[in-house]
């Protein structure tokens, strides 16, 4: 018996070190072959072949390239942080409108814990109701209030929706 648990083993670690040794193999022909290429590569190389493109004007297009790259990568990380903040604000006008009961139930099942947190540093609480549905929440003592995102009622369908402030 101790000799088919090892034998096991052995084809076991057979297989994963045959499997990898496939896989480093087909990947690295693949690259060589051009039927993979590094991400972003493929279209400065096929932009630089279709167009003639010379060394300088490769180098312009990359660099015009990778400053759009940066900025797309800047605008989702403030697009984040608007719709975190954005539906923060919903659970909190949702939270305003409930029973005390209601309100505890909703926490518990509906709202994050990230959530929770985030609120109670702006120093907002889902145990009681806000002071306003319309109305920001006063900044936690010693902070300035963020003046980044501004909430303004949706026409269509009713929801706030984030606005960039003047």
């Amino acid at each position: 018996m101790a000799l088919q648990g090892k034998y096991g083993l052995l084809v076991l670690a057979a297989a994963l070190l045959a499997g990898s040794a496939i896989g480093f193999a087909s990947t690295s022909l693949a690259y060589r072959m051009h039927w993979l290429e590094a991400p972003g590569q493929n279209l400065i190389d096929r932009m630089s072949e279709d167009l003639a493109l010379t060394p300088s004007q490769r180098e312009q297009v990359g660099e015009v390239m990778r400053g759009t790259h940066d900025q797309v990568t800047r605008m989702r990380a403030e697009f984040r942080h608007q719709r975190r903040r954005l539906l923060l604000d919903a659970y909190l006008k949702i939270s305003a409108v409930l029973s005390p009961d209601q309100r505890a139930r909703f926490d518990r099942e509906f709202v994050p814990p990230r959530f929770r947190d985030e609120a109670l540093k702006m120093g907002r609480s889902f145990d009681a109701p806000a002071a306003s549905a319309n109305q920001p929440a006063p900044p936690a003592a010693g902070k300035a209030p963020d003046s980044s995102v501004r909430i303004a009622p949706s026409k269509t369908v009713g929801m706030p929706i984030a606005a960039q402030a003047p």
